[in-house]
């Protein structure tokens, strides 16, 4: 042990916030060299930092077990207790937290530097009050001063997670129990910064720089922050009273507790301290009293292990360590990780084998000084020292460098959770201090530098990782906004929708509604809603003063299929088409997002909706609102009126066996105003040209869909003409129609239909009028050949082109199928492509004849039952098997028809009438 020193050695005491280190600090600087050992590798590197600041980074060298950074003019060192090189020649040495050397697991290492590190000029012991008395004891030469805190520290008795004070730091004694409650305060508070003293400098300083920056209100952290880490804490709160010291669950010491407590109130500021509910029956009133007063039971001893034992032989080296202290004050240290790891190793054959090489010995013990930063206990953890101490004695003596390179590489993954992280860290930690030793490994330097910038990326991932988990910047920030009565934080709503409080993004507004943002936890979507709700009011009367003032070039129809009909501004909905008074008054049912407007708005925006859709319907489907005004208007004749109604309810097309009756009652006075509309009477079908435009056909399937409560049905492509297969509801309504094997549009049947009685037409025509000069006599004989011959040309059929058809995709069993549907049939061989007219047979113009023929045959039936059934049967006709051949058939005069009215004088079938005329008088 050493003797006293002759040079000055001055022990400041005193409770936390009383500026000691700061004082230390202070002197170190006044000196011409230094160190300071510090008892956690962050409190080394915050100190670091703040010299590096005074004194410049060519002159201070931070020296831990992981890290070194050594200029190589340094004259001031900052580093670890462990690391602090006692024997190193510099003017001043400080000694921080030195009553930790009554810690059992590395008391051992503190004790030896209060008694062997001294500075030439000076020497300062930094501490708690407690160790006033073993002070006095070790070192007599010491000058011993106490500082007052500079503030008040006061209990504030328990409370609840979620009523804790800003500024308050939560501690915890175990990883699980730090992350539970961040998890807590994340959801109380919008989250919380992670420190403990198992964090790499990196890790630990960007999660406190979260904390001093505001961005969360609330630390959670282990006992680490107890050992003089400068936080700007105002209150702590005990998570729990007890914890686990790496042999027993054991109840805080007083000086424990305070020292934690103590972290409360920096400088001026008065601190208090507390509970987290009532943790193991919360504190007592003596307990309270002492951290209240600084009155602390005086440690009665400090740990001590022969710092210099002999390593000639494993017995030896066993024997000196276990020596016990001569001391007053001074009691033999507990077992720590290194004596176990040796004396589970020295039970093993190799090593026995060379227990009396005292190199082998000593390195055996140098590699037994590997930290277990992985916490895999000594038997697991002396695996990894064997192998070590195997390449230290043997070969080169070096680590071979490809089991380096490969562990190095096993570890360098940023993916994963915050425990995948930690455990990473750890074993990078392990690498790091093997990298630190020169002596171990060859190219340490270049090493070293790769295992700190591993450390570092894992670092960054375990930070983004932690403040991913355990903090919502953008619920914390919605927290502190909750009180303020007005909108003051900016609101910025992005091209893309995305709507940012304060640079946060809450979520996406489309239109009128807002969305929550998909990554918020389902917790917070409440709390989302309702500040937006608050920050959007402006930007939602902005929009709906554009919707209800605008042209309406932003609105448009959504009709997608399977989907109601609805109406959208921007792309987004606003509204969805209802069941209205008529086919061409769809009702409007205001998309729900826009109920957070004033109620003038959305009258407002109905309105211009309501305009919108009249204005559409008045552009692409005019003819079907002409109508429906048409239909309700008390001058139009009610046959008209009736036949228009019909077309409106069925969008603007109806087939013509549908409204055979109105049509045919229609006198030829009122069927100009049908003309008039623009309709278009075709052979099968009722319809007008332009409601068979594509958006006039999505208007009228919406205008359906609406009426009929139903989806919008698939409608057939754009400029279709033909379709095999479809949405018959949706073909309808484009106005198709049913033809064999496919669907065909109406106005294309209808050219078929024109095109085959042109045919018929011009095949019953007379030839053209002899040459002017032929002779006289030969025109009477030509007329009367002439009619011959047309009638000749009719009973055996004409031809149709089928080019149009082929044209439009019909095949020949569609094509034969719709020509027949004219009132077309095939004479003779079907190859032949001959036709002839029979005109529409419909079923009830066929029972009405077969009755009226009934009707005029009875008078004449005679008495006897073979003479009625004979005079009811007549001659069979045209068609009939009795009658023999070239007997005329005689019909009965249809007295209940009135006269047939013939065709218009400026119709093509006028022709054709005349025709069939003069060959009848022939």
């Amino acid at each position: 042990m050493a003797p006293p020193s002759s040079t000055p050695v001055k022990a400041v005491l005193g409770p936390t916030n009383t500026g000691k280190t700061h004082l230390a600090v202070e002197r170190l600087t006044a000196h011409a060299s230094g160190m300071i050992g510090f008892p956690l590798r962050l409190l080394a590197r915050e100190v670091y930092d703040r010299v590096v600041r005074i004194k410049g980074a060519a002159q201070v060298a931070l020296v831990t077990g992981e890290e070194r950074i050594t200029p190589p003019d340094a004259r001031y060192l900052l580093g670890t207790m462990e690391a602090l090189p006692v024997t190193r020649d510099v003017a001043f040495v400080g000694i921080d937290e030195a009553q930790l050397g009554a810690d059992p697991e590395r008391g051992h290492v503190f004790t030896d530097r209060l008694l062997r590190a001294r500075g030439r000029e000076e020497t300062m012991i930094l501490g708690s009050a407690s160790i006033g008395g073993l002070v006095r004891r070790l070192v007599p030469e010491a000058e011993i001063v106490t500082r007052p805190r500079f503030s008040t520290l006061s209990y504030a008795g328990p409370s609840k997670l979620s009523r804790l004070p800003k500024r308050s730091a939560v501690v915890a004694f175990s990883a699980e129990e730090v992350y539970a409650i961040a998890e807590m305060l994340r959801r109380f508070s919008g989250g919380a910064a992670v420190v403990m003293g198992a964090l790499s400098p990196k890790t630990r300083n960007a999660q406190v720089a979260m904390f001093e920056a505001g961005e969360v209100d609330y630390l959670v952290a282990t006992d680490a922050i107890g050992m003089g880490l400068n936080l700007d804490v105002t209150h702590v709160a005990f998570a729990s009273l007890q914890k686990f010291d790496g042999r027993r669950l054991r109840r805080l010491t007083v000086a424990e507790m305070a020292q934690i407590a103590g972290r409360a109130g920096r400088h001026q500021q008065d601190g208090s301290f507390g509970t987290v509910g009532m943790p193991q029956g919360g504190f007592t009133p003596e307990e309270i009293a002492a951290i209240e007063g600084h009155n602390f039971p005086p440690l009665p001893n400090l740990f001590w292990r022969n710092p210099v034992p002999r390593a000639d032989t494993l017995d030896l080296l066993l024997t000196d360590l276990a020596e016990p202290p001569t001391l007053a004050g001074l009691r033999p240290a507990p077992e720590a990780v290194d004596i176990a790891v040796l004396k589970y190793l020295a039970g093993d054959m190799e090593v026995r084998a060379r227990a009396t090489d005292a190199e082998a010995v000593e390195r055996l013990w140098d590699v037994c000084g590997l930290p277990d930063f992985e916490q895999l206990g000594p038997e697991h953890h002396s695996r990894t020292v064997l192998k070590l101490w195997q390449w230290r004695t043997s070969g080169n003596g070096m680590i071979d460098p490809e089991w380096f390179a490969r562990r190095l590489a096993r570890f360098d993954d940023t993916d994963g959770d915050i425990e995948q992280l930690a455990s990473r860290i750890a074993a990078v930690r392990t690498l790091c201090f093997i990298a630190q030793r020169g002596d171990w490994i060859a190219g340490g330097a270049g090493w070293a530098e790769q295992t700190q910038e591993l450390e570092s990326r894992l670092s960054d991932a375990l930070h983004a990782a932690l403040a991913q988990r355990f903090v919502d910047r953008r619920l914390a920030l919605l927290l502190r906004d909750a009180g303020q009565r007005n909108a003051a934080l900016p609101v910025a709503v992005s091209a893309d929708g995305t709507v940012a409080v304060d640079g946060e993004a809450l979520g996406t507004l489309r239109g009128f509604h807002f969305k929550v943002d998909p990554v918020a936890r389902a917790s917070d979507h409440r709390m989302l809603l309702a500040a937006a709700e608050k920050h959007l009011r402006g930007e939602l009367a902005r929009r709906a003063t554009s919707l209800a003032e605008g042209d309406g070039s932003a609105l448009s129809l959504v009709s997608e299929a399977g989907a109601p009909p609805r109406l959208a501004w921007h792309g987004d909905i606003v509204a969805t088409l209802g069941r209205g008074p008529t086919l061409v008054q769809p009702a409007l049912q205001i998309d729900p997002s826009l109920r957070r407007l004033e109620p003038q708005q959305v009258q407002a925006i109905t309105e211009r909706l309501h305009a919108f859709v009249a204005e559409q319907l008045a552009r692409h489907a005019g003819p079907l609102a002409a109508m429906g005004e048409a239909a309700s208007d008390l001058f139009t004749p009610p046959r008209v009126r009736a036949l228009l109604a019909a077309l409106v309810d069925g969008g603007g097309t109806i087939g013509r066996s549908a409204v055979e009756d109105q049509l045919s009652a229609i006198s030829a006075e009122d069927r100009p105003q049908l003309r008039k509309l623009g309709l278009t009477i075709g052979s099968l079908d009722i319809f007008h040209p332009q409601l068979l435009k594509p958006e006039a056909v999505r208007w009228r399937a919406a205008l359906a869909a609406a009426q009929q409560g139903a989806p919008v049905p698939a409608l057939p492509p754009q400029g279709a003409v033909l379709q095999k297969s479809g949405n018959q509801a949706g073909l309808r309504i484009a106005g198709f129609r049913r033809c064999a094997t496919g669907w065909l549009r109406i106005d294309m049947a209808e050219k078929l239909a024109r095109q085959a009685h042109a045919a018929r037409m011009q095949a019953a025509a007379p030839p053209a009028a002899p040459i002017s000069g032929t002779a006289e006599h030969h025109v009477d004989q030509h007329e009367d050949s002439s009619a011959a011959d047309g009638a000749a040309a009719v009973a055996s059929g004409f031809a149709i082109d089928p080019a149009l058809a082929t044209s439009l995709g019909l095949d020949e069993e569609s094509r034969r199928a719709l020509l027949q549907s004219f009132g077309f049939r095939t004479v003779g061989d079907p190859e032949l492509q001959r036709w002839r007219w029979s005109g529409l047979q419909r079923a009830d113009k066929r029972r009405r004849r077969k009755q009226a023929r009934k009707t005029a045959d009875a008078p004449a039936a005679d008495a006897s039952g073979k003479d009625r059934r004979a005079a009811a049967k007549g001659p069979r006709g045209k068609r009939g098997k009795s009658a023999p051949p070239g007997t005329p058939v005689q019909r009965p005069a249809r007295v209940d028809r009135p006269p047939r009215r013939g065709p218009s004088p400026t119709s093509p079938f006028a022709g054709l009438a005349a025709l069939l005329a003069d060959a009848g008088k022939d």
